[in-house]
């Protein structure tokens, strides 16, 4: 086996307990689109998110749940209702690894699927923000309708 250079080395180490499968998703979701997207990062994912709700909407939210688990993007379940709030916790393996990423993850694409996805379902427009808990090995959606 040829010796790597050190940059990919220390690619390959950052992200050594992710599957090799999902390295390309990591590398593009955590360095390229940020590179390529620049300040406007968090804006156009959300954006993403939203259209990806459009083109794949969801009629429950357990089929929400089941496409979160589907795109490898962790197991998020509902945790409270209320008359227009909806809060939700995104937690499992990947959910625990990304969260040690520096810099850190952003889960703005995964809101603004929330984000419309609720929009869809309860026929009200929607906004999503998170809150990365490292403590908890969670991320906590709030979805205002």
């Amino acid at each position: 086996m040829n010796k790597m250079n050190d940059q990919i080395a220390n690619l390959f180490h950052q992200y050594k307990d992710i599957p090799s499968s999902l390295i390309g998703h990591e590398v593009l979701r955590t360095q390229l689109l940020p590179d390529l997207l620049g300040k406007e990062t968090d804006t156009i994912l959300y954006i993403m998110g939203k259209n990806l709700a459009r083109y794949y909407p969801c009629h429950t939210i357990d089929e929400i749940e089941t496409f979160f688990t589907t795109m490898g993007w962790g197991h998020i379940t509902l945790e409270k209702e209320k008359k227009n709030e909806y809060h939700f916790s995104l937690k499992g393996e990947w959910t625990s690894k990304r969260l040690s990423y520096d810099p850190p993850y952003s889960y703005k694409l995964e809101a603004g699927f929330l984000a419309e996805q609720l929009s869809l379902l309860k026929d009200k427009q929607a906004e999503c923000a998170y809150e990365a808990d490292k403590q908890n090995q969670s991320v906590n959606f709030e979805v205002v309708t």
